[in-house]
């Protein structure tokens, strides 16, 4: 089974959600799980961003953050960063990583335009995921990707803001990843 990991700051925010969604639109296709550079450890989802879930009827006060260490970045398929600075640190913690860690906005951009997955399951599919991506790179990055922003400490609205686009992502990811 393909092990996907989100990644953002506390991990108590973006990548939790990220991670939440892409569980409840992909099934039993992968093991989701998230983490983050910075991790506030243990700590839960703040409320602004369960109320959020709440209303797409997903359930995350069981979250605790954890950090984003070498072994979890090693022991990922596809890793799922938040923002630029996410990617070049779960790169720090595992060079041979690069090639398996993409932005959210990458992954949304190669759905949208139709960037084509080889294989005829949706878990084959899933497995090109990250190669398909870096192949197509230098297309996806014009414009360049956009970071989700962080929305700890900011108010409702940017917790409502920082969901939509990881929602709207991630929904658009895993219609591409099923085919």
């Amino acid at each position: 089974m393909t092990s996907i990991v989100t990644v953002c700051t506390g991990n108590i925010c973006r990548s939790p959600a990220a991670a939440l969604l892409l569980r409840d639109y992909l099934g039993d296709l992968a093991e989701v799980s998230s983490a983050g550079t910075h991790a506030l450890e243990g700590h839960p989802i703040p409320d602004q961003m369960l109320a959020a879930l709440d209303r797409v009827g997903l359930d995350g006060r069981a979250h605790r953050a954890r950090p984003l260490t070498g072994e979890v970045t090693r022991g990922a398929d596809l890793i799922i960063a938040m923002a630029g600075d996410h990617r070049a640190f779960a790169v720090r913690q595992a060079p041979a990583a690069l090639k398996r860690t993409v932005l959210l906005d990458e992954l949304a951009r190669a759905a949208r335009e139709g960037i084509v997955l080889e294989g005829a399951s949706a878990q084959e599919r899933l497995g090109q995921v990250a190669a398909t991506v870096a192949a197509h790179r230098t297309t996806l990055a014009d414009p360049p990707p956009q970071d989700v922003p962080d929305p700890y400490r900011r108010g409702q609205r940017a917790y409502d803001d920082a969901f939509t686009m990881i929602h709207d992502a991630v929904r658009d990811v895993a219609a591409w990843f099923r085919g």
